[in-house]
């Protein structure tokens, strides 16, 4: 019985912490005037070694940036805005548990437990606005969520473009 109690509170406390690392946050100066800002150009972050997934990255948030009025420009034409996005991995274990049986807990109970413990790819993508005149982040969002290894390249595209529009959800924010 202790056994099925600590596989059912560590399942429950594990999915919990994954639910919530699916959620975007954001955060930013509230001092920046974002009525200003109409122009970026990208600038080197912590970007993802793979080539498609990068371009699929910068696609996304461009299309977020144009649909909030932003214009891309490039470096040399004074940007308003610097845009950059920095991409890490992490990996944790996911403990799924389950139990079947009947009879009571003392009376001779016949029950099957079982556990299975699964390494899990978590993906973080963080996006900076930085002033291009003082050169300070305005406007940081991030997201995090599991990554799926065998997902096909029409679902990662599918993926990023909803973390990026989660992300800028909040864009321009609200005093």
């Amino acid at each position: 019985m202790r056994i099925a109690t600590f596989v059912a509170a560590a399942s429950l406390m594990l999915s919990g912490t994954i639910a919530l690392a699916q959620n975007a946050t954001y955060d930013f100066d509230k001092a920046a005037d974002f009525s200003r800002f109409k122009t970026y150009t990208w600038v080197r972050g912590t970007n993802v070694k793979d080539e498609l997934n990068h371009k699929r990255i910068v696609r996304a948030v461009d299309a977020q940036l144009a649909s909030r009025g932003f214009a891309r420009v490039e470096a040399g034409e004074s940007p308003d805005v610097l845009v950059a996005y920095h991409a890490s991995f992490d990996r944790d274990i996911q403990i799924n548990g389950f139990s079947s049986g009947w009879g009571g807990y003392r009376f001779g109970a016949n029950r099957s437990i079982s556990a299975r413990a699964e390494e899990i790819l978590i993906g973080t993508l963080a996006v900076d606005l930085v002033d291009a005149k003082t050169k300070t982040i305005v406007w940081r969002g991030m997201a995090s969520r599991e990554i799926d290894g065998k997902a096909s390249p029409e679902k990662r595209e599918r993926n990023i473009n909803r973390v990026a529009e989660k992300l800028f959800k909040n864009y321009p924010p609200s005093r």
